[in-house]
Formats: C-alpha cells, structure tokens, sequence
C-alpha cells in the first residue's frame, strides 16, 4: 500500500470498476450532500472515474491529472475525501515489480440514509449550519399528505400472494446464499448474523397467534437481531415488545417505538445481582508471570463478559459504582451492537476498560470509536484478545514521555561591558599621553574660568 502521494507516478496504471447501480438520484446526492463534505475537486474525480473512456481496462494516472487539471498531490488528496466517504475502495496490486491501482466507485447513499449516518450527517451539519442543513433535510424528504376524505383500499402481500409465515422468520437457506451474492462487500457489515441462542422459529409461531404483520416485520430483521444481542431478549419477551409496538389499527410496526419501549423498561429495572458480584475490580495487569489470583480474576471477567448482554453488563458496572446509564450510553453501545464488528464478550471488555480500568464517568463515543477502530485493525475477536489490548492500552499510557530539554544559551559579554564604570573611565584615561591629559585639563579650566565671568556679568 501507498502511504504518499509521492508513490504516485502519472506512468503508474489504474482500473475502474463500478460495485453499485448509480443512479439520478446518486448524483443529486454526490452534489447535493457530499460534495460540501468532500469538496469539488473530490467530486470531480468521482465524476471523471465514472465516465471514463474504457474505464474497464488499465490506463496511466496521466489521463486523469489531464482531464482533471490538477497534480497528483491534489488528485490523492481527492482520492483520501472519497475513500473516507465510503464513495471508493481503493487496491492494489503489484505484477513483476509493476504496481496499478483497482479504483471501485460506491453510488452515494441516498437522502435518506445520508441522513441516518451519523459521521455523514454531523460532518454535513458542520460544513452548512443548522439553517441551511435543515433546509437540504426537507428537501430532500419526501412528504405525502392525502385528503382526509380518501381511503386506502390497497392489498399488501399477503392478502394476495400466500407464504409460508415460517419461511419469512426463518429465511430459506437459497434466499441467504443469494442475498450474500448480490450484497456489495462495502454493506457486507450490514447483514446481521444471527444470535445462536435465540429461535426465530419460535418467535415467528408466537407471532402468529397475533395481529402483527410478520411479512413487513421481516424488513426489521437486522433491527430485531440488534435488540436481541444488546438486551439479551427472548422469543417471548421479544415478541411481547412487537406486539407493543405495533398499530391495532394499520398492523404496521413501528421501529422508533420498538426501540424506545425496551430502552424504558431497561431503564427501570435493575441489574442482576449476579451480574454485579461477579465483576472483578479492574483488568489484571501484565507482569513476567502472573499470580493464580490474577488468573482467577481474569477467567471471572471473562465468564461475566462472555453470558452477559451488554447493555446489563454496562448496567451492572454503572449502578455498582452509584451511576446511572445515560440514553447517549445505550445509543453508542447500540451503534457498536450493530455493527457486529466484536463478539459481546469483547464488546462488554471494552465497555468495562473504559469504566473500571480507566475510571470514566460515562462512555465517551469519541473514545469507544477510537478503541473500536484500533481492536477491528488487530482483529479482536475473542475476550482473551481483548485482554492483551487492553494491557498493551495501559502500558502505553504509563510510558513516560520523553521531554525535550531546550538547550542553554549563555550570552558572552565583551570584555569592556563586564568592566565597572570607574575602569572603563581610567581605561579611558590612560589611552591619553602626559602631554594631552595635561591640555584636556587646560580646556576644562579655561571652561571654567568663562563661566564664572558669565555669572558675574
């Protein structure tokens, strides 16, 4: 991989593949929405990949910095604003000491979920202000209000068409396998997998008995799987919070309601007792060998870390150290959840450094981010990883930082400023011969003399 723009050369080749359908409604928002974010330059490049001659095939960086008119610092720079912005997936690839670039353009998101992103939308908010980000949010939402006197006659999918109701929470093994084929590798992350001890099976039978629409809860998949590996739900409490959340009148579920029945009811209960005992003090610290006390602690740690959901177990630290869990607390853990970068147990190791060993009040988003992005590059994936990361977090921050020492400068005076007034003046006098010093004290005598004929006239 490059790290400058000095490895590249304008000789040096580049293909372009296009991974997404880009549609009209891409480019309304490339120019619209990312390009106060991304500036025109990036946006321009975004432009020229797209519509490149023979963009299949292999061609020198030249063609571009022409068609561009800019130098190869500013295109990398471009290519960094499109990279950062999910608009391009930039590879590599070296054949016979030769190296060409594979430049995969990614159609904008829509408004929509722009507007769901959070680094895209508060970094838009920064760019424009809040009247005019406001002002791109209305227009670009679309607003539909019918006549009080019209009716919905429409059928849904189900009044028409018949499916098994099984299938729709159990998804057929034919529709995964598809679903992961057609799935571009940049939304590979968005597709939840599925918590091995939790029976959709089941929930789906309980459903059935209900009025809830299970075909449109199926577009809730990734949603419900969230929920269930941050709370730690079951078939039946799940199902009971659907219900709950779920309009008697349209069937229709609402996903907002949803999450904010459970955080409320999370709220209010405490946390298990068990969950709170078992929770050592702090994560045990390196040596050259550890104690059977230090194993212990650490094999307790990961036990509660590996049974317990991470919204309890953030719960159960808080409340053991007198706290409460903030709603900003269970959106960044929820945000992490979903992501699905880490297992729970090293999801809840993480929360748990940032609280116990780094004595934090709360959890900092910023802070989670920045731990979350080190231990996805390490490919943390197990507590006991987790636990050397940790280690290695601590010993870093107890290095002792070398300070610069700013040199001395002594200042050398010359020899006659070091010198006391009296020798200067006898230096001075001593330079003169017998003869001048003699007619120095003339004049001044003569000086003298007219100045007292002066005071007497």
């Amino acid at each position: 991989m490059e790290d400058s723009w000095h490895q590249l050369q304008p000789k040096t080749t580049f293909l372009v593949r296009v991974v997404d359908r880009v549609a009209d409604q891409s480019w309304q928002s490339l120019t619209q929405l990312y390009q106060p974010i991304i500036g025109p330059s990036a946006t321009g490049l975004f432009s020229a990949l797209f519509w490149l001659p023979k963009r299949g095939t292999y061609q020198r960086h030249a063609t571009l910095l022409a068609e561009l008119g800019m130098d190869l610092a500013h295109l990398y720079e471009a290519r960094l604003r499109l990279e950062a912005t999910g608009l391009l997936t930039t590879r590599v690839k070296k054949e016979q000491g030769l190296q060409s670039f594979i430049y995969e353009l990614h159609a904008p998101l829509v408004p929509t979920a722009f507007f769901n992103d959070d680094l895209l939308s508060v970094q838009l908010l920064g760019m424009l202000g809040d009247s005019l980000y406001q002002s791109l949010v209305t227009a670009n939402t679309i607003s539909v209000d019918p006549d009080p006197d019209e009716e919905n006659i429409s059928k849904n999918f189900l009044d028409v068409f018949h499916v098994n109701s099984q299938q729709i929470m159990n998804v057929p093994e034919a529709v995964s396998h598809a679903r992961q084929a057609l799935t571009p590798a940049s939304e590979a992350s968005d597709t939840a997998t599925e918590p091995a001890d939790f029976d959709f099976k089941l929930l789906g039978e309980i459903l059935n008995r209900s009025y809830v629409d299970i075909q449109d809860l199926g577009r809730y998949r990734s949603l419900l799987i969230t929920e269930i590996t941050m709370y730690g739900l079951d078939e039946p409490t799940l199902a009971r919070f659907i219900g709950e959340a779920t309009d008697l009148a349209s069937n229709q579920f609402n996903p907002q309601q949803f999450k904010r029945l459970i955080a409320d009811q999370f709220g209010r209960q405490a946390a298990p007792q068990t969950v709170s005992m078992a929770a050592p003090q702090a994560t045990p610290t390196s040596g050259a060998s550890q104690s059977t006390g230090n194993l212990s602690q650490e094999a307790a740690l990961i036990k509660v870390a590996s049974e317990t959901a991470p919204a309890l177990f953030l719960r159960a630290i808080k409340q053991k150290n007198g706290g409460f869990v903030t709603d900003g607390e269970q959106r960044v853990v929820r945000d992490l959840v979903s992501r699905q970068l880490f297992p729970e147990s090293v999801l809840n190791l993480m929360i748990f450094h940032v609280l116990v060993d780094e004595d934090r009040p709360t959890l900092n988003k910023n802070l989670l981010d920045t731990i979350a992005n080190d231990w996805s590059k390490a490919k943390v994936n197990t507590p006991q990883l987790a636990i050397q990361k940790i280690r290695e977090r601590q010993a870093a921050a107890t290095k002792p930082r070398r300070s610069r020492k700013q040199p001395t400068v002594k200042e050398t005076l010359p020899e006659w400023a070091k010198k006391p007034s009296e020798q200067v003046q006898t230096s001075s006098q001593a330079k003169l011969s017998p003869e001048q010093q003699d007619q120095l004290k003339a004049r001044i005598a003569r000086l003298e003399q007219r100045s007292k004929e002066g005071k007497e006239d």
